[in-house]
């Protein structure tokens, strides 16, 4: 197999990749529509974006693909990183550079690769991407079109900023670490990584006098949904309300997998009001969402709880996810399908 050489300014290009403070973290939900209309123009099976580190490809957004993380060394995109604009090869057996690469001779058997390079300050940092497990011909206009939706994706790479809590989170942490505070299933935050989140951003409406907002969210009727038609339909109904809850917030919300069936989303600089607004928001984004499972239709709701700091007096972030609780318990008192707090 042939690893991908360094490229000559490997330092600042790792430099520019660190600084836009978006590595190791959830998936994100404005590179998810790219990806999505890449799967459906192109007819592909697989389209994904992604950053390199230093010695991990890291995917930000991924549709028919289920990874998280791939070895640089044996990453096809690694290759990437030395081209000015992209590497086309329509059947990567044929390809001295590929054909012996471990996802070439086994596992997703890639054949066609389309990578078009990411930038920041002028440094490749990732790449948009397209793989089908086989041969395909990719022509001029194709190319063409390719360049104009990797210009859309750099713009959101462009914006895309993390709250300040988050990025600090992920500075304190090695690479290791922050990828083991991702959920498996949802690839938001887990509970750890939420509830560190959480005393941070408590520590900054301290120091700030800025209000917030934290969202204790539950899937109505879970059980009964799992023990009515299994696990495995479950969790496509809680990856569901992962991606909808996710796409339905600003860039510097951070959202987390509380636990099985439950979500908790931290809004800074968010008051009371605001945050109601956003919780009817959120309970119409779940209405929209529609499951299939052995013929029979079956609809979604959540019920939710809020804590604001200028809406209750509590002065710690332990109090504040209790009193979040115990509206989550009321919202489920009251019919649930709604938000209460």
């Amino acid at each position: 197999m042939t690893t991908a050489a360094m490229p000559e300014n490997e330092q600042q290009r790792l430099e520019a990749l660190n600084e836009l403070g978006i590595l190791y973290t959830p998936l994100e939900d404005q590179f998810d529509k790219i990806t999505r209309i890449l799967c459906r123009m192109f007819y592909m099976p697989i389209a994904y974006v992604s950053l390199i580190d230093t010695d991990t490809q890291w995917i930000k957004s991924n549709q028919g693909l289920d990874l998280i993380t791939v070895p640089r060394s044996s990453s096809i995109c690694a290759h990437t990183l030395l081209a000015d604009e992209c590497i086309i090869c329509e059947d990567l057996t044929q390809d001295e550079r590929f054909k012996d690469n471990p996802f070439v001779t086994s596992g997703l058997k890639v054949r066609f690769y389309a990578g078009f390079a990411l930038k920041s300050r002028g440094h490749n940092i990732g790449t948009l991407c397209m793989i089908d497990d086989k041969p395909r011909k990719f022509s001029n206009e194709d190319i063409a079109t390719m360049r104009d939706i990797t210009s859309w994706a750099q713009t959101e790479i462009n914006l895309t900023q993390l709250n300040e809590v988050q990025i600090q989170l992920i500075t304190d942490l090695d690479q290791a670490q922050t990828a083991a505070k991702i959920d498996g299933l949802t690839h938001l935050w887990n509970q750890t990584a939420i509830k560190d989140i959480l005393l941070r951003a408590h520590h900054r409406h301290l120091l700030k006098e800025k209000p917030y907002t934290l969202m204790m969210i539950d899937i109505d009727k879970f059980k009964l949904i799992n023990d009515n038609y299994g696990h495995p339909f479950g969790d496509q109904i809680i990856q569901a309300v992962a991606d909808s809850l996710r796409a339905s917030l600003r860039p510097g919300d951070a959202i987390g997998r509380y636990g099985g069936d439950e979500f908790l989303i931290i809004l800074e600089n968010c008051p009371h009001r605001r945050a109601e607004e956003l919780g009817q928001r959120l309970l119409s984004h779940i209405h929209g969402l529609t499951f299939i499972s052995k013929g029979e239709k079956i609809n979604c709701s959540i019920s939710i709880g809020l804590a604001s700091t200028d809406h209750i007096q509590l002065d710690s972030p332990e109090a504040l996810l209790e009193h979040a609780d115990q509206s989550l318990y009321l919202a489920k008192e009251s019919g649930r399908d709604c938000a209460r707090g």
